[in-house]
């Protein structure tokens, strides 16, 4: 019990460091890792073999994974492939049904591309819809961010759902079906809670401030091209999932089913958009500018698997359940992962850290029988998306592009995004009970 109590603290001082003193997750991750190995009475060295050997198994496919993936945003932004995705979908849903349509929009760019240069990306085209439409910005806005939100935090490649794969040693194959669901579920509560609250939100309308991002002019995309966006975005989602299909040993599916192969080739259906004059000029600028951006989730990521990795040692989460009876227990695999990362995202303002802790606690768990991993991945996915509110980055971006008051967003986006949970949490527990 005394180890239990030594965890609880750990994770307290974590998220006090990252909140209240504002210390970066790196250093924070790694600080408490080493405070918890150290208290429950394991050498600095054993401490630091720990760690080191959760960076290193947690990132030695996964931080291709996530390269890939930035990469395969960055391309789709610069090349106006985002903006085809974006086209197409209001074509398809038409302007009287517009918060749908930015909802499936934010939902597709979501996937490859951060949350912030998605939003950025697609502000201008959604400047231009609510002046065509009258629709309010906010209620478009809010729409858009909800998707662009549970996108981040339920599907791969974004590298949060990577981690937890990671982490919880699943075969993201077999994740993504029930991500999908969640994700979609979640998606319905949110423009459910906004229809509902439209005549609101229309009194509260945003400003649309264009001038500060303007996007540079791109070429329009023609012929087979703009099929290519949509193939980059879904190939590599069918590829991942294609061995819960065919379930046979097979060299071929093997390699198309492994998530770095399967992003690479969705990366191949992409490069076609950058075209022919200075193409490898062009695409190594994409490489280093997504290797950029993604170095630090890289390394997030990383000294979140190590953090789990001196859980998993001190053996403290078996322990307390080695006489528990395994049937009555597997409930909690839903409710309880799902309030913790729930209660991190809201406190930490990160989905990213809130998965990778929340997914390091829930880890031994997992990987020990006790709960079913799909599930808690689902549970922990869904909670991630928390209450998004002044600690949290996106938050600001969106204040600042729509001159929105932090009065008005609390009572809006930080509503909505507590709502999206909720939504996402309730078909988890439901999928819960059908298996059972």
């Amino acid at each position: 019990m005394t180890s239990l109590f030594i965890l609880i603290g750990c994770i307290i001082l974590l998220i006090i460091g990252v909140t209240v003193v504002k210390v970066h997750p790196i250093p924070a991750l790694l600080i408490a890792g080493l405070v918890l190995g150290l208290a429950t009475g394991n050498s600095v060295q054993m401490v630091t073999e720990s760690l080191l050997s959760g960076f290193g198994n947690t990132l030695k496919w996964i931080g291709l994974v996530i390269l890939f993936g930035t990469l395969l945003g960055e391309i789709l932004a610069e090349t106006g492939g985002a903006d085809v995705i974006a086209e197409s979908i209001i074509k398809l849903f038409g302007i009287n049904r517009l918060p749908l349509g930015m909802a499936v929009i934010g939902f597709l760019v979501g996937i490859p591309v951060f949350m912030d240069v998605a939003y950025l990306t697609l502000l201008p085209t959604m400047v231009a819809l609510s002046k065509r439409s009258g629709q309010s910005i906010l209620v478009l806005g809010l729409s858009l961010a909800m998707s662009l939100t549970v996108a981040h935090a339920l599907i791969p490649p974004t590298p949060g759902p990577l981690a937890v794969a990671a982490l919880l040693e699943i075969n993201i194959g077999e994740m993504i079906p029930f991500n999908v669901m969640v994700a979609f579920v979640a998606v319905i509560g949110g423009l459910i809670w906004i229809k509902l609250n439209s005549v609101k939100l229309n009194r509260q309308s945003a400003v649309a401030i264009e001038k500060d991002h303007e996007i540079l002019d791109k070429k329009e995309l023609v012929g087979y091209k703009r099929i290519l966006p949509f193939a980059s975005l879904i190939v590599p989602l069918i590829l991942m999932s294609i061995g819960n299909i065919f379930h046979v040993k097979n060299p071929f599916i093997d390699f198309i089913k492994n998530p770095v192969w399967a992003l690479m080739i969705g990366v191949c259906f992409a490069l076609p958009l950058i075209g022919k004059v200075k193409f490898s000029t062009h695409l190594n600028s994409y490489f280093q500018s997504a290797g950029a951006k993604c170095a630090i989730v890289i390394l997030i990521t990383g000294t979140g698997g190590a953090f789990g990795q001196v859980i998993k040692d001190t053996q403290i989460v078996n322990s307390l359940f080695s006489e528990v009876d395994m049937g009555s227990l597997s409930i909690l695999g839903v409710i309880i992962p799902f309030l913790l990362s729930f209660l991190f995202t809201t406190v930490t303002g990160s989905i990213t850290v809130s998965l990778i802790t929340t997914a390091s606690i829930a880890a031994p768990l997992v990987t020990g029988g006790v709960l079913n991993p799909e599930l808690t991945a689902a549970a922990i996915g869904a909670g991630s998306l928390g209450i998004i509110h002044v600690n949290s980055s996106f938050f600001w971006l969106f204040k600042e592009v729509h001159d929105v008051s932090v009065t008005r967003l609390l009572r809006s986006f930080s509503v909505l995004s507590g709502i999206v949970a909720i939504s996402g949490g309730l078909l988890v527990l439901l999928l819960f009970w059908f298996s059972n």
